[in-house]
């Protein structure tokens, strides 16, 4: 839905003056939410940078493919340690429906759990991993030593 020049009047003329300037120089708005907000700068007296057509937006992390569920637990708190056992290995882990299941315990079962997923390109090393955590490969001994052994 894209709004009449009279709704963005109304908006940008509302917004104090940081806010203002900080969505003309974000670069995100239609040339008619542009042309709107500069003429509102105009009659504040103000000026902003002018966002750079020219300059692409890149990502900040390539991109490895859909996300891919690689596990279910019904239980969040699982989800969330088999994510963060799989970040620690060096796999761009995520969970979903945590929040869903957390709220609707009864419902967990229904959803089919809370899920872990990972980018495809990650998919086999992430199952990989999960299998070696649940053989119990990560375990720590009871005689584990927390001290420094250079110490």
């Amino acid at each position: 839905m894209n709004p009449d020049r009279d709704t963005l009047v109304a908006a940008f003329h509302a917004l104090a003056d940081d806010e203002l300037i900080r969505r003309v120089e974000s670069g995100t708005l239609t040339e008619l939410a542009q042309s709107v907000a500069q003429s509102e700068l105009r009659s504040r007296g103000l000026s902003a940078h002018q966002p750079s057509a020219t300059a692409p937006v890149e990502s900040s992390e390539p991109y490895h493919g859909d996300l891919v569920i690689v596990a279910k637990r019904l239980m969040p708190t699982e989800a969330h340690l088999l994510s963060s056992c799989l970040q620690a290995a060096g796999i761009p882990a995520e969970t979903g429906d945590t929040h869903f299941v957390q709220a609707y315990s009864l419902l967990a079962i229904a959803v089919g759990g809370a899920s872990v997923r990972v980018p495809a390109a990650f998919a086999a090393e992430a199952r990989e991993v999960i299998a070696a955590y649940q053989r119990g490969e990560f375990r720590l001994d009871e005689d584990f030593d927390t001290e420094d052994p250079a110490a």
